[in-house]
Parts: structure tokens; sequence; C-alpha cells
């Protein structure tokens, strides 16, 4: 266990999500939020849809509607071909089509070929409209379990609110996590919510726990299932109602794959190793750890090199890390660490947090490893596949 201490120049090479530049096609295509209906300061809603086939093929379709804050286990819905490289049109589409002359949901769209779908939710104040648009997401594309995305520019204040969207993508149930946090990256508030099957969510961000602030971004983690996120931010103007659609970072699909992370001290020291994803559980955690910052004057007090990991027997979900999963490691030329990894995923591709260490009955020789070890950073970013 007793190593020299030797510099580490660790490389890392933080993976970057692939996207699609504009909307994404798919077979099966979830439209997060629909509405007709009053809303606040007189404001009326009306919802238009829109499905594209670029197949040279007919496309048989199937929209399903989605009710709002409930489960939906079996939903109505409308049947359409759609020839090929033809748009389906349907304005009004909660009325005309589905014959709701005032609900709030989601739509569902399934498909034998792959489509791109798009909706514009609008108020209309005689003929002056206000809206904005509002893309279809293929259900490959929502938050699996344990990755996280970020939605950026909420407002809430005298002048604007906004809603948060939530909507399971599964059909067996979702859990998600929200924290609102400040410009700096402060948490003002936080919640975990849970979706029925095929639930669509809104409300106001004030549910969080905060009653007012002028700018925040909104950090979405999956804890269980898949779930699609965004907001709706809209001007409180009596006169207009305006709205903006605020979309998630794309999330890039299954977080599953092995990562690559290093661990550093405050002089940008680092040791590192791996962790695998499977299934959205953590099985394997293999790296080393030391730890320059846990000094007395200028000579180290621990001058060890750790062994950090091994198989996790069971599996840990990705999103238990997010609040900290303690590692347990025993030596045996005696001594044992205590490891509490803490990450948050981004976006699939990489992630960053926090390593404490405690260290505890070290023979005299090793005596300063015992106690406390300066938390550490920890940067990860997923390996070419």
């Amino acid at each position: 266990m007793r190593r020299n201490h030797r510099l580490l120049m660790l490389v890392l090479v933080l993976a970057t999500a692939s996207s699609a530049f504009g909307l994404e096609i798919g077979t099966d295509v979830i439209v997060p939020a629909a509405v007709r209906g009053p809303g606040r300061n007189q404001s009326r809603w009306f919802t238009d849809l829109y499905v594209f086939n670029p197949s040279t093929l007919p496309a048989n379709i199937e929209i399903f509607w989605l009710t709002r804050n409930q489960a939906n286990l079996n939903p109505i819905s409308e049947t359409f071909v759609l020839p090929p490289g033809a748009t389906l049109v349907l304005d009004d589409v909660v009325l005309k089509t589905f014959g709701l002359n005032a609900a709030p949901g989601a739509f569902r769209v399934v498909s034998d070929r792959a489509v791109a779908v798009n909706s514009r939710s609008y108020n209309k104040k005689g003929d002056v409209t206000f809206g904005s648009g509002l893309e279809g997401v293929p259900r490959s594309s929502a938050v699996q379990a344990g990755a996280s995305t970020d939605i950026i520019g909420l407002k809430h204040n005298t002048n604007f609110r906004t809603n948060v969207i939530l909507i399971d993508a599964t059909g067996t149930g979702s859990t998600v996590h929200l924290s609102l946090r400040d410009p700096s990256g402060f948490e003002l508030a936080s919640n975990t919510y849970n979706l029925l099957e095929w639930e669509p969510l809104l409300f106001l961000v004030e549910n969080l726990g905060v009653a007012e602030f002028d700018d925040a971004t909104l950090h979405v983690v999956v804890l269980d299932g898949a779930a699609i996120a965004c907001a709706g931010k809209v001007d409180n103007d009596t006169n207009t109602g305006d709205p903006t659609t605020l979309q998630a970072l794309t999330p890039g699909g299954t977080p599953d794959g092995r990562y690559d992370f290093a661990i550093y001290d405050s002089a940008w020291f680092a040791s590192g190793g791996n962790l695998v994803v499977k299934d959205g559980q953590v099985t394997s955690v293999l790296g080393t750890y030391f730890n320059w910052d846990k000094t007395d004057g200028s000579d180290s007090e621990c001058t060890l090199v750790f062994p950090l990991g091994g198989t996790l027997s069971p599996p840990v979900p990705v999103g238990d890390f997010s609040s900290g999963v303690v590692i347990e490691e025993n030596y045996p030329q005696g001594g044992t660490m205590t490891f509490t990894m803490q990450f948050d995923l981004n976006s699939n591709a990489s992630f960053s947090g926090t390593v404490a260490a405690v260290g505890s009955d070290f023979p005299s020789i090793d005596s300063g490893c015992n106690g406390t070890f300066p938390n550490l950073v920890l940067k990860g970013g997923k390996a070419p596949q």
C-alpha cells in the first residue's frame, strides 16, 4: 500500500453528446404540453399541431391525447394516414380533433415511419395572437434514469411567471428531482416529483418553494424511469400574455457506458480511474486516490496512494450519486478509508462533483492518514464507444 508519490498529470477528454440540428424525427414522439381554454389575466389558449412525413412511403400515425395531472393508461386517440412528403396540419387540435372545449394535456404521436412533430400554443385576443412553438421530442431522447439536463432562462417576478413541464416517457411512471439555481449556481429551492404512467405535469415554478427570482436555471435529474422536461416563461402583461418556450439541453439518450474520471486536489494534481454504467446503474468504480491537501506545514500528513472501488454489488442507481454514495475500503496493512462520491451526470456525456474521505485505524507509521481529508474535485467524461 505504501508508495512514493509521483507527479501525475492526467489528461481528461470529455466526450460531448451529439445532437441533431433542429427537429428530431422518431416513430414515438411526445409533445409535452398543449392546452385549450382560459388562463391567467383573461388569456385564452389554443394549440395547433403539425406532423411531417419525410419518408418516401406513407406513414400510419396514431395521435394520443394525454390528460394533464393524471395517469393515462387508456388515452383517447385519432389515426391518420400521411402520404410521403406531406404535413398533417391540425388547427385548434384539442377541440377540432379530440372534441375537448377546455383541456390541458400533451400529445404522443406513434408512427410506423419516422416523423417530425411540432406545435404552437398561443394566447388569442380578438384577431391578434401571441404564442410560441414546442417541439416534439422522440422518446429515445428522453432523459433516462441517472442522467440529467438543464433548462436556462427562467424568470418569476412581477413581470414574468414560469411554468415547469414534466412528462413520464416510459408508460410505467418516473421520479424526477428538480433543483432551481441562481446564476452563480447557488441552489434556491428543490423538490422531487413522482410521475404516473404517461402523466404530463405542469406547475408554477414557485411550487419548488421559492416565491420570486429574476433569473435562474433548472437542473433536472431523473432518479427512476425516463422523462421529458421543459418550461414556459409567460409575460404577465395583460395585453399579451406572451409565452416563451424554454427547451432543455439535449440529454443524448442512455447514460450507459464507461466514464473516465480525474480527482483533483487544490493544486490540481490528479489521480483518477473509471466507472461503468449499465441499465442506468453504476456497476463498478475503479480508481486511485491521494490528497496532497492533507498537509501539516510543508510535509504531507498522509503520503499513501489508495486503491478506490471495485465491483459494486448490488449496483447503485446513477441518480443516487447526486446525493452521495459511500464506498468503504479496508486495507490489508491496516486502516480504513471511507469515501463519499457525489456527482451529477450532465447530458449523459460528462459529470462533476466531489470526493470526500475519512481515514481511520491506520497504524502509527501512517497515523497522518487518520481523520478527515479536504474534499477533492471530481470530473469525468464518457469514453468513446
